[in-house]
Parts: structure tokens; C-alpha cells; sequence
């Protein structure tokens, strides 16, 4: 009976760290389309939406280095998941 508690204790873990995954997921899918929209739709008359529009970019470019850490994070993640799992079944 402990190893079906345990089982599921891993399985809520899962479903919980795949959610908060997810969700990190579309928020920086929503804010990148957003920024980029912002960026493109700034019209270049001035030297105030020319700055605008670079640090917009600035931004797009320091976001877009995220993707390459969730890969990480969810290979930790999920390791931690599995050894807690085999700590809690002694």
C-alpha cells in the first residue's frame, strides 16, 4: 500500500511541476509576441522611439536566452522527482 501512495504522491509532483512549466511557457510566448508587435509597430521618426524600439529588442534578445534553460530545468527537475520518489520508498 505505501508503494500506490507513493506513486501517486510522484504523479501529483509531476503534474504540478508540468503546469508550472507550461504556464512559464505561455507567459513568455505572450510576452514575446507582444514585445515583438511593440517593436515592430514603433515608427521610427524620432530618436525616442528609435531608442524605444532598440531597448524593445533588447528585450526580445535577453528573453529569447530562456528557452535554452528549461530544458535544464525540467532534466533537474524531474531527477529530483524521481530520487524523491526512490528516498521515500525505504
Amino acid at each position: 500500500m505505501k508503494t500506490y501512495t507513493s506513486i501517486k504522491m510522484v504523479e501529483g509532483n509531476i503534474q504540478g511541476f508540468i503546469l508550472s512549466i507550461v504556464g512559464v511557457a505561455v507567459v513568455l510566448a505572450v510576452g514575446l509576441i507582444v514585445l515583438a508587435q511593440l517593436q515592430a509597430n514603433s515608427i521610427p521618426t524620432g530618436s525616442v522611439t528609435t531608442l524605444a524600439s532598440n531597448a524593445t529588442g533588447a528585450i526580445i534578445t535577453q528573453l529569447g536566452t530562456v528557452p535554452n534553460w528549461i530544458g535544464i530545468i525540467i532534466t533537474v527537475a524531474l531527477a529530483f522527482i524521481v530520487l524523491g520518489y526512490f528516498y521515500n520508498r525505504m
